[in-house]
């Protein structure tokens, strides 16, 4: 069986993830999610496209789920665009701009060249940039605390 492009991107993403820590660690892929030491739980997203914007759609059965997990862990949405990085998306600020809905819906996400991801949904455009290294830091100790 030939590999998967959605592995590709989701191994890109982890590989950052573990790369970025010298911990020991757990991953355990109970699909569509990603759980991590048993404490974190991510929820990746890709977009091939290659420049920016990048579009991510939300079905209304993945907001449910993402909705459900919350409940349970510590939840970050992984947005990976194209080959120009991931963006770390809190459940918290994902609920900011983008409440559940019976449709689908679509997140999108911007960068300029060296810049920070800016993050817009339907309902607004997230208050802060996310630098491009809130991704590769998620496990280190000051994340995971916070």
């Amino acid at each position: 069986m030939g590999i998967q492009r959605q592995e590709f991107y989701e191994g890109a993403a982890l590989h950052q993830l573990i790369r970025g820590t010298e911990a020991r660690m757990s991953i355990v892929h109970s699909p569509p999610f990603f759980t991590i030491n048993d404490s974190l739980t991510v929820h990746l997203k890709y977009c091939t496209a290659k420049r920016s914007p990048w579009s991510f759609t939300f079905t209304p059965l993945e907001q449910q789920d993402l909705s459900q997990i919350s409940k349970q862990s510590k939840l970050v949405i992984g947005l990976v665009c194209g080959a120009d990085g991931v963006s770390a998306l809190p459940y918290v600020d994902y609920t900011k701009i983008a409440q559940q809905r019976a449709t689908s819906l679509r997140i999108s996400c911007r960068r300029l060249y060296r810049e920070h991801f800016e993050i817009a949904g339907p309902d607004a455009v997230l208050p802060r940039k996310v630098a491009p290294s809130e991704w590769m830091n998620l496990l280190t100790e000051k994340e995971v605390c916070s």
